[in-house]
């Protein structure tokens, strides 16, 4: 029988370390928040390896007393709070004396620090609940180091993610407390070198277009609201704004950035009448509060709080979404409503061009239509009385079409109708093609090809993609990848690369659309579940493929449904919807009661 008993101290302290350092970014996010509290004016983060060998931030705020240094590492020391009541007025980003302790717990943890006041600092080690101070005469301020992070605590280093995961996550959470505090000079470095540096800004709006740059800030509008206790103000999407994630939805509360569940929410709500499905504004807020109206205490990692009164928060938050809105000009851009693609300028192809699928091995492929292993769905059929106009079917492969069609005398365009959808028949039906669709699942089968080559096809006029910092980052993680499918791209600035050449098949494509898609994709770690090859493919055909209402010649729809009707593609575009709907002579004939 299993008896109740006390735990031992060090695993008490691992335990409590788990609640408060979930990886290499919380480390980051600890240390920083304590060097802001120290009223630095610059704050630099070091990484290696993303964190999990070595982390190094320094700072030249107020420092610690040389006899406290001991006390920092210790569990619930703070300089922060002194009784009970102090929690109920938190002005500070770090509080509950937990963070040093739970970091230096599951790390080899150095400490350099001096207060401007005193002339010799300390430096503190510690190593698995030993103590080592000595005398440090480096100048004021706070560096510490941690090194070798979990590597004491091995199941809890076995479920980290990637390295680039790890270090995007890095990237985030050291750009989202630089947003909040423009007067910090602020810079991150991997591996020794240069990565992020923003210089002081006269205001959060610099901040922001030191991270996001100036075409994301013209493409957001500041507003502010107040009340007596209460002012909320930010930045928040123009109609013709709306991106693929909520990841750019952002609220700061005393400048602290927490995480409010509702948030998402109430900006669809706010934008329901501009926003399509699947499209989201931007907006980053920040309520500016007394302290003793929220509670920050309620989350070990402090990325939660509470407000006094959380419908009148909501309120605050809807009513600077419609002011937003309501001061904004009601004409609204073209294809701002367009689904697939957000802000896509539409490129004229022009009629006598061939869609561009690839060259003369695609067209070749579709031409012969190889015959097709002998596998048939069959076609729904109605029921006696049941409705005839719902009985047409959806063909989910292509051989099964195929095999309807080529024994008799040939399909026969008929046309594109809405600028949307082609019409053939031949003798027993009549078969919808989405071309847009279509066109989506060709290119898509031909970049997932694992023995494709991809070829590059250089652009007239090389195109600068201008990125935020944390995009530019993820890019660059990336950017083996893209130059193995055939995006010739290079460093601009510190936050813009040059695009030389594109892959063949991605000739035509909006490239501004296609980055910012992808960039998207990545930060929502759709890449994870569906593999970067796959998710790069989906980007490109979509942002490739030929478009509800662009034109195409009889050869364009000639060549379409040939590669519909080949059996050599999956009747679904990559995202999984079907591109071809049959209607039976039979089932026309009950449709009109003539049988």
């Amino acid at each position: 029988m299993n008896r109740i008993q006390i735990l031992p101290e060090s695993v008490k302290k691992k335990i409590a370390a788990g609640e408060v350092v979930e990886g290499p970014f919380s480390v980051v996010k600890e240390l920083v928040e304590n060097s802001i509290d120290a009223a630095s004016t610059e704050i630099e983060v070091e990484v290696y390896d993303s964190g999990l060998k070595k982390i190094v931030v320094r700072d030249n705020g107020s420092g610690i007393h040389r006899d406290d240094v001991a006390l920092a590492l210790m569990e619930h020391a703070t300089s922060k709070i002194r009784e009970i009541g102090d929690i109920e007025r938190i002005a500070t980003l770090g509080f509950r004396g937990e963070a040093l302790s739970s970091i230096a717990e599951i790390s080899r943890t150095t400490m350099y620090t001096r207060t401007p006041g005193d002339d010799e600092g300390a430096r503190l080690a510690y190593r698995e609940g030993s103590l080592e101070m000595r005398d440090y005469a480096g100048p004021p301020g706070t560096t510490i180091i941690v090194e070798n992070l979990f590597y004491n605590t091995p199941a809890r280093k076995k479920f980290l993610k990637s390295k680039t995961v790890e270090m995007r996550n890095i990237r985030a959470v050291f750009l989202r407390m630089a947003l909040a505090h423009p007067e910090i000079r602020f810079a991150l470095l991997s591996e020794g070198k240069p990565g992020i540096r923003l210089e002081k800004a006269s205001s959060i709006a610099g901040r922001a277009e030191q991270i996001y740059g100036s075409e994301t800030m013209k493409r957001l509008r500041s507003a502010r609201l107040s009340d007596i206790s209460v002012s909320i103000e930010g930045f928040l999407s123009t109609p013709g704004y709306l991106k693929s994630t909520r990841s750019m939805q952002m609220l700061y509360v005393n400048k602290r950035p927490v995480e409010y569940r509702y948030l998402g929410f109430l900006l669809s709500r706010a934008y329901e009448g501009v926003a399509t499905q699947g499209r989201h504004p931007a907006a980053i807020l920040f309520i500016d509060v007394d302290p003793g109206l929220i509670d920050v205490n309620i989350h070990p990692a402090k990325r939660e709080i509470k407000f006094f009164d959380q419908k009148y928060f909501d309120s605050l938050i809807t009513a600077l979404c419609r002011k937003t809105l309501g001061e904004l000009p009601q004409a609204v851009a073209d294809g701002a409503f367009r689904h697939e693609v957000s802000a896509r300028d539409e490129t004229d192809f022009g009629h006598d061009e061939v869609l561009p699928f690839g060259g003369g091995a695609l067209h070749e492929a579709g031409a012969k239509g190889g015959t097709p292993d002998a596998h048939r769905v069959a076609a729904d059929r109605p029921a006696d009385g049941e409705d005839a106009v719902t009985t047409g079917s959806i063909v989910n492969e292509g051989s099964v079409l195929y095999r309807e069609l080529r024994p008799r005398a040939g399909a026969r365009a008929l046309g594109v109708v809405f600028d949307t959808y082609i019409l053939c028949e031949d003798a027993e039906s009549l078969c919808i093609i989405d071309f847009h669709a279509a066109h989506e699942r060709f290119v898509y089968d031909e970049l997932m090809k694992k023995e494709s080559s991809f070829e590059s096809q250089a652009l007239v006029f090389p195109k600068v993609v201008e990125l935020s910092l944390e995009e530019f980052g993820l890019i660059n993680d990336h950017a083996a990848f893209l130059a193995e499918i055939g995006f010739d791209m290079d460093e601009f600035s510190e936050n813009a690369v040059i695009i030389r050449s594109v892959p063949v098949l991605a000739a035509g494509i909006d490239i501004d659309g296609f980055f910012a898609d992808l960039i998207e994709s990545f930060k929502s770690d759709k890449g994870k579940t569906t593999g970067l090859r796959e998710l790069t493919a989906r980007r490109i055909a979509c942002h490739s493929a030929r478009r509800a209402g662009d034109g195409l010649s009889a050869q364009e729809i000639d060549l379409i449904i040939q590669r519909t009707f080949s059996g050599a593609h999956e009747l679904r575009c990559p995202h999984g919807r079907p591109f071809v709907y049959r209607l039976g002579r039979s089932d026309m004939e009950k449709m009109f009661k003539r049988s």
